[in-house]
């Protein structure tokens, strides 16, 4: 019988670099998560928008991925600029 896995979304980034940092980051830590962007751009000018992108981890991995967030904004490896969902 298969395991259902559930995601849950922990923080938002408007910052593609930092949402490619904190993947390579759980990639390291084994955490599986998941990346979505939410948004759409309207017009061939909005090109610098800023587009909302999600991570979402496994529930039971959800603290050990906060720890890995909040150390890289304590280290300034990531911008403060985005916030935790959850």
């Amino acid at each position: 019988m298969a395991t259902r896995i559930k995601f849950i979304d922990l923080y938002s980034f408007y910052n593609d670099l930092d949402a490619s940092v904190v993947e390579t980051l759980m990639e390291g830590r084994n955490i599986t998560c998941s990346f979505r962007s939410l948004g759409k751009l309207r017009f061939a000018t909005d090109i610098g928008a800023y587009i909302e992108k999600r991570i979402a981890v496994e529930e039971e991995q959800i603290e050990s991925a906060r720890r890995i967030i909040k150390e890289a904004i304590r280290n300034g490896v990531i911008s403060r600029e985005g916030k935790f969902r959850t």
